[in-house]
C-alpha cells in the first residue's frame, strides 16, 4: 500500500526532463503504472489550472511551479499520511491560495497531514492539532482551537496564533 507522502524543502526535479517524464518515474517509485501517472497527474495539472504543464521541461518552468510540481509528485500515489516540509516556499500568493485549498481538501478527505511552516496564518487556516518547536524543543502541543480558546496574554486572549507563536519563541529565547 502506498500510504506515504513526503514533499521536501528542497526539490529533487531534473531538470532536463519533462513533468511527465519526472512524474512516472517518481510514480514508478510507488508502483504506479504509466496509466495511473497520467491520469493522477492530469487531475491534479488540472486543479492547478496546469494542463499545459505535461510535456513541458523541467528547467522551463518557475520556482513557485516547480514546487506546485514537487506537490504533485508527493500527492500522486494518493497517500494516507502526508508530510510537507515548508509546502509554500516560493510561492506567490495566488499560488499559496490554490495549494493551500487543495491541502485543506486532502484534509477533509481524511489524510493525516503532517507540515511545518513558519507562517502562522497556514497553520492557523490548516492545522487541527498544533506542535510547537523551537530549537529542537518543544513549546505547545494541542488542539489549535483550544489552545487560542485558553491561551493568555497578559492577561488577554490573543487575536491569532501568531501572537501565540510570538509569545511563545520570545519566551523562550529569554
Amino acid at each position: 500500500m502506498n500510504s506515504f507522502g513526503y514533499l521536501p524543502e528542497e526539490g529533487s526535479l531534473l531538470p532536463q526532463y519533462s513533468v511527465l517524464d519526472v512524474c512516472e518515474y517518481y510514480g514508478a517509485l510507488k508502483l504506479l503504472s504509466k496509466k495511473e501517472v497520467l491520469d493522477n497527474l492530469n487531475k491534479w495539472l488540472e486543479k492547478f489550472n496546469m494542463e499545459n504543464y505535461l510535456d513541458m521541461k523541467i528547467k522551463k518552468i518557475s520556482k513557485g511551479n516547480k514546487q506546485k510540481i514537487q506537490f504533485i509528485i508527493s500527492v500522486l500515489h494518493n497517500p494516507n499520511f502526508i508530510i510537507l516540509d515548508e509546502p509554500f516556499s516560493g510561492l506567490d500568493p495566488v499560488s499559496v491560495e490554490e495549494l493551500e485549498k487543495q491541502i485543506i481538501n486532502l484534509k477533509n478527505e481524511g489524510k493525516t497531514i503532517i507540515f511545518s511552516s513558519h507562517i502562522m496564518s497556514h497553520v492557523e487556516n490548516i492545522c487541527d492539532d498544533v506542535l510547537l518547536i523551537n530549537k529542537g524543543s518543544s513549546l505547545l502541543y494541542g488542539n489549535l482551537e483550544e489552545i487560542k480558546n485558553n491561551y493568555l496574554i497578559n492577561g488577554n486572549k490573543p487575536t491569532s496564533f501568531n501572537e501565540i507563536f510570538i509569545d511563545k519563541v520570545g519566551e523562550a529565547d529569554e
